[in-house]
């Protein structure tokens, strides 16, 4: 098989959580105590957040993947701080004009025409002309297309932990060698570099950098049923636990969940599911978990 490597972008899909209790006017938004947002498979080199914060976080999502001969930067038109190094400059300089470059990922349909709308801007600066495919089962898709040889410039990872894979055989260019690390660290938290420093053949290396972050783990309730009942909202997991309970004993129903999607329908639950094993398991057990053992 040819050896093809590619650079990762990363994309966390959102989550949204309804609770249901009582009668249900129009819900209120309220941030969910007990879960942390996760990435959705974080690398099994890479610790998951060292603490479950008690209100929500932004869970990130996704960074992108380049061919060693033609990587133009295509994620970031523009940038909070500095420049992310030569070919950035060279594209806005007008010198990668008629470059064509590939993105494969997960977006298809109403999200594939807003991703496409988020590049335009790019696209009309630099005269570089990005190209994107979308596959509901990006998973199983880019495998197939890296081993067949038909590998894009650009994969949109949605899972640290599927990049890591790839990055373990050496098919991941390290992010370090083509964007300023100087860059990477005044544009990005620090954590979200760890997420994405992964093993590579000969060591560590960066796996891509973020294409967009989505809030998770809101917890949507009917508020003025909830403050009739004279519930109050929990501040810690056990509070979360004992509301549950409660609610229950009143003989109303705890949760409500939506998990349907189309093709990709479960999603919510399964990251739902990451995030009680944040709160509830070690990062270490969690870690064995991402990877099968």
């Amino acid at each position: 098989m040819k050896s093809f490597k590619v650079l990762s972008l990363f994309a966390a899909a959102s989550m949204v959580l309804a609770a249901c209790g009582g009668s249900a006017p129009s819900p209120t938004a309220a941030p969910a105590p007990a879960a942390p947002a996760a990435t959705e498979a974080p690398s099994a080199a890479t610790a998951a957040p060292t603490d479950a914060p008690a209100a929500p976080t932004e869970a990130p999502k996704p960074t992108e993947a380049v061919k060693p001969t033609d990587a133009p930067k295509a994620e970031a038109a523009m940038p909070a701080a500095g420049s992310p190094g030569k070919e950035y400059d060279d594209a806005l300089a007008g010198k990668l004009k008629g470059t064509k470059v590939n993105i494969f990922g997960p977006f298809g349909d109403q999200d594939e025409v807003k991703f496409n709308n988020t590049i335009k801007d790019f696209e009309e600066k630099t005269g570089i002309d990005i190209i994107y495919e979308g596959s509901k089962e990006m998973e199983v898709a880019i495998t197939v297309r890296v081993e067949s040889g038909n590998t894009p410039d650009i994969a949109d990872f949605p899972q640290p932990g599927l990049m890591a894979r790839f990055a373990k055989t050496g098919k991941i260019i390290d992010a370090n060698t083509m964007i300023d690390p100087a860059f990477l660290k005044a544009n990005y938290n620090q954590s979200l570099l760890d997420i994405l420093t992964v093993d590579g053949p000969s060591g560590k290396i960066s796996g891509g950098v973020w294409e967009r972050i989505n809030g998770k783990s809101l917890v949507w309730y009917p508020k003025k049923a909830f403050d009739e009942a004279g519930y109050k909202t929990p501040a810690t997991y056990d509070e979360l636990k004992a509301l549950e309970q409660q609610i229950v004993k009143d003989g109303d129903a705890a949760w409500c969940i939506g998990i349907e999607s189309g093709g990709a329908t479960g999603w919510a639950a399964t990251d739902w599911m990451e995030e009680i094993m944040l709160r509830t398991t070690s990062l270490e057990n969690y870690d064995k978990w991402t990877r099968g053992e």
